[in-house]
């Protein structure tokens, strides 16, 4: 009879049990919090769409304030 040696390796045996770990981690709180993967997607845009014309406004402002600080002096250096 015939005796066989398995060496394990430990870090392998860490990373698969942490990998096992978390898929079902995630599946667990996706299944829990977002059963079809849709609700929090049609959160957002649902208040994306309440709240678009405030967005627009924010993003035109910073738009401006950036095209004066950056662009602006780059503009008058061409006229010097």
């Amino acid at each position: 009879m015939s005796t066989y040696s398995i060496q394990i390796n430990d870090d392998v045996i860490t990373e698969q049990v942490g990998s096992i770990i978390n898929t079902v981690v995630n599946r667990e709180i996706r299944n829990r919090y977002s059963p079809s993967g849709r609700e929090i997607a049609d959160a957002v845009r649902e208040l994306i769409y309440s709240q678009k014309d405030t967005i627009i406004e924010m993003v035109v402002d910073r738009a401006t304030r950036e095209i004066v600080k950056k662009g602006l002096p780059k503009l008058l250096e061409r006229f010097d």
